[in-house]
């Protein structure tokens, strides 16, 4: 069965939700899908439940790294 809501105001991590839950969450043609062996209201308290951690922003040397530099790079590249 395939449940849609709106898209929540919250942080939402398909594989945290899979591993609580079992069942799939996805978005698709501008809506949240949940599909699964559930009722509307198992999917709806699931979602309510569901608050994985917030995405954690990079350090200045991780997204450095990501372009192949380090600080010591940029500290030569810039004079310092």
């Amino acid at each position: 069965m395939i449940h849609t809501f709106a898209i929540p105001d919250k942080n939402l991590n398909t594989d945290i939700f899979f591993k609580d839950t079992g069942w799939d969450l996805y978005i698709l043609d501008g809506q949240l899908c949940i599909s699964g062996d559930c009722t509307k209201k198992e999917a709806q308290d699931a979602l309510d439940a569901h608050n994985p951690p917030a995405p954690k922003e990079p350090t200045v040397a991780e997204k450095l790294a990501s372009v192949g530099l380090t600080v010591d790079d940029l500290k030569a590249a810039l004079g310092l």
